[in-house]
């Protein structure tokens, strides 16, 4: 999208936004509100900020964000150090690279023009985004528009009901979507958009992909369904737990996608959405359709998808530090919800504030919650070093 068309854009979205939250108003009228309003939605962000605050010298361990800790491969560096040979070019040809490389990858066509060329982004099953957070603040802004986004709750956005109008439905006993109790409640005059963050965060559970599928199937002739899958990638089997086969069937469903976890992307910002065309389509006008994107970037995820290698090793070290983690906690007694995710989830018996301002004390960050009339930590899974370093201190201020 050119600057002109996006500032064209942007004052059209003042249209139908009188209902709607006062800091949603302020960001159809305003790009700078706008702004404002994407970087509050992103945890990651807010979580960032605290770290920074510290001294270097004293953080022991960053595990409130969900990022990577091994950082960057190998072979994703020289890609990066490479680019920069041409990076005083514009990455059109890079993009188009990535394009063929996310196709390949999650088995969706690639846009055909008549002539056999690239048809364009209208045409494209695939959004590009700086991260899957500017793609899911896209699809809310064009969403809140029409009506009501039914969340689970808690999720990833069911805290934003001050921004957008959202329909939260308690998770059940288990701390699992109630897709039965979403699916009566669906109504198509009233919700414009269901949201489902699988695995869910902050819970790290994850839906039955059979159960889930059965949902796809049933809710969305009536309500299109968004399936952010940020933490799909540590999944028991990703690519038969993804839904990426319900956008290959033409579902009214998008499917979202980053690179800041297994793929350590989280400050070179690449996320991407799938799903037909049309339904894409209506989210660009809040988007900059992937010109936003670094060559560096797009030529560093290219290596990355390729360097599997690397992705297992990654896979593995978290799988040794969360049963590391997990088992210090169980034996203290407390009981972690099963993670699918790069972090977990548990009951604290002191407020999540106080737990987190001890423990940031100690140079560990973490992130509470609270729901259900109870404090939980959030723990992103580190290096053994950083989990050691959680569990001491843990120890020391919890006890």
């Amino acid at each position: 999208m050119n600057r002109r068309l996006w500032l064209k854009n942007s004052a059209a979205l003042t249209v139908g936004a009188t209902a709607l939250p006062s800091l949603l108003q302020k960001a159809y009228a305003d790009p700078v509100a706008r702004q404002e309003l994407y970087l509050d939605l992103s945890h990651e962000f807010r979580a960032a900020l605290a770290a920074d605050a510290l001294p270097p010298a004293a953080v022991k361990a960053r595990l409130g964000a969900n990022e990577n800790p091994w950082g960057l491969s190998a072979k994703t560096k020289q890609a990066v150090g490479d680019s920069l040979l041409e990076a005083n070019r514009y990455a059109m040809r890079a993009t188009m690279d990535l394009y063929k490389a996310i196709s390949e990858k999650d088995g969706v066509p690639m846009p055909q023009a008549a002539a056999g060329g690239w048809g364009g982004p209208s045409k494209s099953f695939i959004k590009l985004g700086c991260g899957s957070t500017e793609l899911l603040n896209a699809s809310l802004m064009h969403f809140a528009t029409k009506g009501t986004i039914m969340v689970g709750d808690p999720c990833y956005i069911s805290g934003n009901d001050e921004k957008f109008p959202i329909d939260k439905v308690k998770l059940t006993a288990d701390y699992q979507y109630d897709l039965d109790a979403m699916a009566a409640k669906a109504d198509p005059a009233k919700h414009s958009l269901i949201y489902i963050c699988n695995p869910n965060n902050p819970t790290g559970n994850m839906l039955p992909p059979d159960k889930l599928r059965k949902f796809i199937d049933e809710v969305s002739p009536k309500v299109p369904v968004l399936v952010d899958e940020a933490y799909i990638d540590y999944a028991t089997d990703p690519k038969t737990d993804c839904m990426v086969d319900k956008v290959k069937e033409g579902k009214n469903v998008i499917v979202l996608r980053t690179l800041s976890k297994l793929y350590a992307f989280a400050g070179m910002r690449l996320g991407y959405a799938l799903g037909k065309p049309e339904l894409l389509q209506d989210i660009s006008k809040y988007t900059m359709n992937g010109f936003g994107l670094s060559l560096p970037t797009i030529r560093g995820a290219i290596a990355a998808f390729a360097d599997a290698d690397n992705q297992k090793m990654v896979l593995t070290k978290t799988a040794e530090s969360k049963k590391y983690a997990m088992d210090f906690l169980t034996k203290a007694g407390y009981k972690v919800i099963p993670s699918y995710a790069n972090f977990m989830l548990f009951p604290v018996n002191m407020k999540g504030s106080e737990l987190n301002a001890k423990l940031m004390n100690e140079g560990v960050m973490v992130r509470n919650w609270f729901f259900d009339g109870q404090h939980w930590c959030r723990v992103s899974i580190g290096t053994m070093d950083e989990m050691k370093a959680f569990t001491e201190a843990f120890t020391k201020v919890a006890s």
